[in-house]
């Protein structure tokens, strides 16, 4: 009696579900009158339209713990691929450097000097675009009027930008307790984007770009789909609710201290580096569950 009972319940509530999901479904045809699949799939919210979701914003007495931490994102790990791939813009579809690297062409976000062991938001610390590109030797293509020889225009093509070398980044994040709402939560301040170069001379280098606040590439990445998975191309979001919902593998390298040391500084082997990363997790996770168990 009481299976059928809960089974009814189930029912009602998968009922109730799924007639809030059709009133919120779009009138758009999967299929063009062509037979073609639309690239832009129907969604109850156009990807165009997407803004990003607003963070709280805790006052600064409110905030009676934190501890800043920076990661590494590897994107040869597969479930970052989603940042990694289109190695091309397609479709809507473009990786996270191409994205960045299109907001920083056009001026729409600014981009840090990276320097070790310090992030200088300022004015003084802006790098220019036209220097960024001139600094990597990145290929420039060049638009002249066939008659007159003078200069039409400058862009960069797709095939340039150096998407596929772009192999990690660095991720620059705060943990915190809110006391006033009882939240203990993460926020993702900024992202340098490291370039893996073939140099003639040395061979691969690695090379860390520039810091961008991820702030200013929310409302763009906000409407930035990401592709999250080979066996259903159904499945998407934007890259936002990537990083926002830490659907990307990481690992730290990094936390606030009083020397601001790495941990490749004061530890000499994978293991002791291991054995350090895990200590950082461990004690914000027992930080949480300290904070609800008294």
């Amino acid at each position: 009696m009481m299976k059928k009972f809960f089974r009814n319940i189930l029912i009602g509530l998968l009922s109730l579900s799924a007639a809030s999901a059709v009133a919120q479904v779009t009138d758009i045809s999967f299929f063009t009158e062509t037979g073609e699949i639309l690239s832009n799939m129907p969604t109850s919210i156009d990807m165009s339209e997407r803004e990003p979701v607003e963070y709280n914003n805790p006052r600064i007495d409110d905030v009676i713990w934190q501890k800043t931490v920076y990661r590494i994102i590897d994107l040869r790990e597969k479930i970052n691929f989603p940042l990694y791939f289109p190695e091309e813009a397609s479709d809507n579809r473009q990786s996270l450097f191409t994205t960045i690297f299109r907001l920083y062409e056009q001026d729409k976000i600014k981009a840090y000097e990276y320097l070790d062991n310090k992030e200088i938001f300022t004015e003084d610390n802006l790098k220019p675009f036209d220097e960024f590109v001139k600094t990597y030797d990145i290929l420039l293509t060049v638009h002249t009027d066939s008659i007159t020889g003078d200069t039409l225009s400058v862009e960069i093509d797709e095939s340039n930008i150096p998407n596929r070398e772009i192999l990690k980044y660095y991720v620059k994040e705060v943990w915190y307790f809110d006391k006033h709402n009882s939240v203990f939560t993460v926020r993702l301040i900024s992202l340098c984007p490291i370039w893996y170069k073939q140099d003639y001379d040395m061979g691969l280098q690695k090379y860390p770009l520039f810091w961008v606040r991820y702030d200013e590439l929310r409302p763009y990445l906000a409407k930035q789909e990401a592709l999250l998975s080979d066996r259903n191309n159904g499945a998407r979001e934007s890259m936002d609710d990537l990083f926002i919902k830490r659907r990307f593998g990481s690992y730290i390298f990094k936390e606030s201290s009083t020397m601001n040391r790495n941990l490749l500084q004061y530890n000499s082997t994978a293991a002791e580096m291991h054995k350090e990363q895990e200590r950082i997790k461990t004690s914000i996770i027992n930080f949480e569950q300290d904070l609800w168990e008294y």
